[in-house]
């Protein structure tokens, strides 16, 4: 039976001599893997339309398994993106946490929406060659993610108490899943609690509240990244 998904190629792997296994994030279906065949010999007309990190109208026949990809329509190859090594290392993070954290077949439009959106905005900070907003972009990227499957960030109230934040002295605890204010942490674990500036929860809240589009407009100091990163890598130990 034939298949067709706009999706995007998330990676490849090879397999056998000439063959190559796609892992590819669909509209239709979720996150899928599929065969390409011989696109790893030289002249394969499919080789350029399945690289990684390219949007594509793709045509898979499958009876059973992973079925075999028979056509491959560009729609968006982003090519500035893939000539920017800032942007291509800092959509490669990005899309590594996305695999760990989709799971197979289990399609959402919101989650394919926000994919693409990452991916524009990417190229579009490569085109305007702003090299220090692709840490900007992929955190916001992966927190916005991280509240799309149902993993939000709780930065609006203390996660204990509930009370309101103060300016001083919050901190992160990946295990109850957001802030503390002042008077919690004693109330839990401090060596599983880590320091948050006030303008790293103001940069969260505004990745949360806006798109991805407008996200490389958000001014912020490296200290204040540093700060948003620390909180995002220890979250998604605890996550993924």
């Amino acid at each position: 039976m034939e298949y067709k998904y706009t999706g995007i190629i998330l990676n490849k792997r090879d397999a056998g001599e000439t063959d190559r296994i796609c892992t590819i994030y669909t509209l239709e279906g979720g996150k899928i893997r599929s065969l390409a065949k011989g696109v790893r010999k030289a002249q394969a007309k499919l080789a350029a339309s399945l690289e990684n990190i390219t949007l594509a109208d793709i045509t898979i026949v499958r009876a059973r398994g992973l079925g075999k990809i028979t056509g491959s329509i560009v729609e968006n190859n982003f090519s500035f993106l893939k000539q920017d090594i800032d942007a291509l290392t800092e959509a490669f993070g990005g899309l590594a946490i996305f695999d760990k954290m989709v799971d197979y077949e289990h399609p959402d439009d919101a989650v394919f929406v926000l994919l693409k959106e990452y991916l524009e905005a990417v190229e579009i900070a490569a085109v305007e060659k702003l090299s220090e907003k692709q840490i900007l972009l992929r955190l916001g990227f992966t927190i916005k993610l991280l509240d799309s499957l149902g993993y939000a960030l709780e930065v609006d109230k203390c996660v204990a108490c509930g009370g309101k934040l103060n300016e001083k002295s919050i901190s992160f605890n990946s295990r109850s899943g957001g802030v503390l204010c002042g008077n919690c942490p004693s109330q839990h674990d401090d060596s599983l609690s880590l320091p948050i500036s006030s303008n790293a929860i103001k940069m969260i809240r505004l990745f949360l509240a806006n798109n991805m589009a407008t996200l490389g407009k958000i001014k912020a100091s490296r200290q204040d990244y540093d700060s948003v990163r620390l909180v995002v890598d220890d979250f998604l130990r605890w996550t993924l």
